[in-house]
């Protein structure tokens, strides 16, 4: 595999539940990576707006989900309703 090539997979984040009231819903990874990027950003602008540098801010930890295989994240079992939030 090349190098890289992982990132250029679609992945999914999914929500399953099972119970009563059964559904179904699928989210792009592009979308919740967009979405902790922008926060990392503010997070950034705010502490140089306060003339304090943030350290340490993960930009690479922000795409680490896509170099994972489909599974699991939480699973949660109760009273007959089974919910589960993985990655595909």
């Amino acid at each position: 595999m090349r190098l890289g090539g992982w990132l250029l997979r679609p992945r999914f984040l999914y929500l399953v539940v099972r119970g009563p009231f059964p559904w179904l819903l699928f989210l792009p990874l592009f979308a919740l990576e967009w979405a902790l990027l922008a926060v990392l950003f503010l997070l950034r602008t705010r502490a140089l707006l306060r003339e304090r540098p943030l350290r340490g801010v993960p930009w690479e930890a922000v795409f680490v989900l896509r170099g994972l295989p489909p599974l699991a994240l939480v699973e949660v079992v109760a009273e007959g309703v089974n919910v589960k939030v993985g990655l595909w």
